[in-house]
């Protein structure tokens, strides 16, 4: 077996090959640093590890595996290396795959899964959903030694309108706001904060003498939907320290060190904003104000610390391509500045004065 190599996506790849009811099966198992918390060397060695168990393995082996089993044995071979959350998502998969659940995966071709989509389609779910249904079909039958390569068509993307709030509708949302939905504004909208990372907050982690809060954790839901405290946030560069206006600093709520900061969940925090957003008439979803502490950010201070403040990784384009977005209302003041500017310039010689 032949060892890992690595992939301009910065992934391992192992490709590995055994031989299931007298056919050569070839396989490949590919890994992903952000899998193991932005190690490489770990990545490395779990994709190596992924390949030799399947060698090894011959309950995968079956002359008759059902998509179902392929499922299965997928979800239970990923449980230990990644989160509490996306076990959860994912066991939540084959509801949406019922007709193809019975089938064995090797009757399960281009025209099976395309008729899929069309019916996903039909239903209405985004383009983005579907490919993530279907892709994580394709490495559930993959696992099992189908390894097949698919000719499918989806649905186009409709680009979301990703637009941060104005500095008047976040103002709004501030005024708006309850004493904890307030600090809930602050930490998502100025400080870079994911819903989970508010949530996981706890009073261990608020560093007084500092004026900072030490962002480590996560609160996600487990596979039977109970809220646990997540060590590791999104990803390694998610760890971080973030140091917080003294005054702002004085909102924070004197809790145990093993209380939460926040009484909600992440769920109710996004039901308490869906509400907020409503009575403030600002159009955004609680995301969006995550941008928005980029875009303010990125007009203050050079990328690199934006990068360290939001926990991107550095020269991520992710914070580039969504999160720097530019303000109508700033974009509206520095056309006004640039028009005054080239009229002082040029004005003689435009206008023959």
């Amino acid at each position: 077996m032949a060892n890992a190599s690595k992939l301009s996506s910065g992934a391992w790849r192992t490709l590995a090959a055994k031989t299931i009811n007298g056919k050569k099966v070839r396989k490949s198992f590919t890994v992903h640093p952000d899998e193991c918390g932005g190690d490489s060397k770990k990545a490395k060695t779990l994709s190596e590890r992924n390949a030799r168990e399947w060698v090894l393995n011959t309950e995968t082996d079956q002359i008759f595996t059902t998509v179902s089993t392929a499922i299965d044995l997928y979800i239970k071979d990923r449980s230990s290396v990644l989160s509490p959350s996306t076990i959860a998502d994912y066991k939540r998969m084959p509801k949406h795959f019922s007709d193809l659940l019975p089938l064995d995966v090797n009757d399960v071709d281009s025209k099976t899964i395309q008729a899929t989509i069309n019916e996903m389609a039909m239903n209405k779910l985004n383009a983005r959903t579907i490919k993530n249904r279907i892709f994580f079909l394709i490495s559930a039958l993959n696992y099992v030694g189908a390894d097949k390569r698919f000719k499918l068509r989806f649905p186009s993307q409709i680009k979301p309108n990703l637009a941060p709030p104005e500095p008047t509708e976040f103002k709004r949302l501030l005024e708006m706001a309850t004493d904890e939905e307030r600090l809930i504004i602050i930490l998502a909208g100025l400080y870079t904060l994911r819903r989970g990372e508010i949530a996981g907050l706890c009073g261990e982690d608020l560093l007084w003498d500092l004026n900072s809060i030490y962002v480590h954790t996560s609160r996600v839901q487990n596979d039977k939907k109970e809220w646990i405290r997540r060590d590791m946030p999104k990803n390694l560069n998610s760890v971080r320290v973030i140091q917080i206006d003294p005054e702002i600093m004085q909102l924070f709520p004197k809790v145990g060190p093993k209380e939460y900061v926040i009484s909600l969940n992440p769920n109710e925090i996004t039901k308490h904003f869906i509400r907020l957003r409503k009575k403030a008439c600002v159009d955004c979803r609680f995301h969006d104000l995550r941008k928005y502490a980029a875009s303010i950010r990125a007009e203050m201070m050079p990328s690199k610390y934006v990068e360290k403040a939001g926990g991107w990784r550095k020269g991520s384009t992710v914070l580039s391509t969504i999160y720097d977005k530019p303000f109508k209302e700033k974009e509206s003041e520095y056309s006004k500045k640039f028009n005054q500017a080239i009229v002082e310039e040029y004005g003689k010689e435009i206008f023959g004065e």
